[in-house]
């Protein structure tokens, strides 16, 4: 079957309004806000913008309301020659946004966010033509039932499903054995493990049969599980302005790297350092870096592993 997309989208995309301030404040204060920005967000668009600037073609298919909110994500999409096609706009529903203040000396965030009135995308509302029609797919927890549908959709026509697990949110637990990628985060790891150890986090995410499962630990890089060991992959030192949205890109990074045929450690490797290009900038796109660059800052940074990739 011919491909439509290297990868589909379905899941979450909200509107960033970003400001660094000097320090996060306590109660009861004012703080004058500098560098701001309004950029798109949310797991499953930013990871869409973030396989585009690798060199993937990619379709969104989400959700958002008809409001001018909606209207900003999905034109933001269109300038990234994301597909958005597919997109649902629901009528008379206020669209999702978030607040983001971020510390100047240390670029730790405080996020303040709604998902407004926008009903959860429903399982009739997915393209599963779309689906199909793409080399992989990639959804996260925010939408549990249309998310659902899809990797049942991937699954039966052998399409590599990547979750993007931040949250363990009702469903969740459905979609995990539909998944061949599992890229949690360390609250996701603790909470579906019950336990803070990463082995046995890791151990029980590979207990639901990915091909890989993988837990992301911020600055310090990820880890993941080759047999009975845990491998670290470290991360990479930058001068970070804001981490918004690394863990997003984080994971369209690896998914990208799974398509081009990278094995477990350079997928890791390598979304490593294209989430750190990215908090060199304010907002979870701005940094996002194109693949020559990604590949130019591996080349700098480790020359001893081999990606075999062509910007």
């Amino acid at each position: 079957m011919q491909k439509r997309f290297d990868v589909v989208g379905i899941g979450y995309t909200a509107l960033d309004y970003l400001g660094i301030v000097p320090h996060l404040p306590a109660e009861n204060t004012k703080l004058e806000v500098r560098d701001f920005t309004i950029q798109g967000g949310g797991p499953t668009a930013t990871a869409m913008v973030a396989m585009r600037r690798l060199g993937l073609s990619a379709a969104y298919a989400g959700k958002v309301g008809d409001d001018p909110f909606g209207a900003r994500m999905l034109e933001e999409l269109r300038r990234e020659d994301v597909d958005v096609s597919s997109a649902v706009v629901e009528p008379g529903a206020t669209s999702q946004y978030a607040f983001i203040m971020v510390d100047a000396r240390t670029a730790a965030r405080t996020i303040l966010w709604t998902r407004g009135s926008v009903s959860r995308m429903k399982a009739r509302e997915v393209n599963l033509d779309l689906v199909r029609a793409a080399r992989g797919l990639f959804i996260d927890d925010l939408e549990p039932e249309a998310a659902l549908v899809a990797a049942k959709a991937a699954r039966e026509a052998n399409i590599p499903v990547l979750i993007d697990a931040g949250s363990l949110r009702e469903g969740v637990r459905e979609l995990l054995p539909l998944c061949d990628y599992i890229i949690a985060s360390e609250l996701f790891a603790e909470q579906i493990s019950g336990s803070k150890n990463l082995r046995a986090a890791l151990e029980t995410l590979s207990a639901f049969g990915p091909k890989a499962s993988v837990v992301t630990l911020g600055e310090k890089g990820c880890a993941f599980l080759s047999g009975a060991d845990v491998v670290d992959v470290p991360g990479f030192a930058v001068k970070a302005v804001d981490t918004t949205g690394a863990g997003d890109v984080f994971h369209g990074a690896y998914l990208f790297a799974v398509l081009e045929g990278l094995d477990t450690m350079r997928a890791c490797a390598f979304a490593n350092a294209v989430a750190a290009l990215k908090c060199r900038r304010l907002g979870g796109r701005a940094g996002i870096p194109t693949l020559s660059e990604a590949l130019a800052f591996l080349s700098r940074e480790r020359a001893s592993l081999d990606f075999p990739l062509k910007s």
